[in-house]
């Protein structure tokens, strides 16, 4: 998808230039708000624990706010205890959420900075983080005049979510079996061609069940490769 590649392009030319370790993007259409581009897979269950608890920098600046800047992202703000936890969880050490002047009356969206230290980021820092903001937004205005901005970030949002669980999944297998990432993928692929299911709901499926929520669907072939 042509959105998505330049905003990738866009994320990853941020984190560099900015010395950030991943970004992402929040998007909010109508009452949905989900991540529809990301650096780092890892990085969007930071996102998602803000979306969870309805607080937290990302959802802060999706109106029009001054950037939202912490230093340590562990401790965070009295109000988003939930985002505070779950950067600690993840090792962010620091995080940067911007406003994406979007110019759109139906969808709004934010830039998410976050680094594994601490950046003692002065005023000056947290500006530089502004053109590349800027550029999101006109990439995300000029894919098809913006009109069909809301229903782009709803596909990507989606293909998000797929990618997000599969690398769980395969996260998952990598401790259980000690397998390498290509083996832990070529499990859930094995799996979903025995057991005629789709991959992304093989991998589903297995995050749930590590998580303790009652599952209806069989035993899957987690075998780990064979020596040959």
């Amino acid at each position: 998808m042509r959105l998505n590649r330049l905003l990738g392009m866009i994320l990853g030319s941020a984190v560099e230039g900015l010395g950030f370790d991943a970004a992402t993007i929040t998007a909010r259409d109508g009452d949905q708000v989900a991540t529809v581009a990301a650096t780092d897979q890892r990085l969007v269950g930071l996102d998602e624990a803000q979306y969870e608890s309805g607080e937290g920098p990302c959802l802060a600046v999706l109106d029009p706010h001054d950037p939202i800047y912490l230093d340590d992202a562990s401790e965070g703000d009295e109000r988003w205890q939930h985002f505070a936890q779950s950067a600690s969880r993840l090792g962010v050490g620091s995080s940067l959420s911007v406003h994406l002047p979007l110019d759109s009356d139906t969808v709004a969206g934010s830039l998410n900075l976050y680094a594994k230290r601490q950046r003692g980021l002065g005023d000056e820092g947290i500006g530089e983080a502004l053109p590349y903001a800027a550029q999101l937004a006109a990439a995300m205005e000029s894919i098809n005049a913006y009109r069909s901005t809301a229903t782009l970030a709803r596909n990507m949002a989606e293909a998000m979510r797929t990618r997000a669980v599969i690398e769980q999944a395969k996260g998952i297998l990598m401790a259980d079996k000690q397998v390498s990432a290509d083996d832990a993928f070529d499990l859930l692929r094995r799996a979903s061609q025995r057991s005629n299911t789709k991959l992304h709901d093989v991998a589903r499926r297995l995050v749930e069940e590590r998580s303790g929520i009652p599952q209806s669907f069989g035993q899957a072939p987690w075998d780990a490769p064979s020596a040959d």
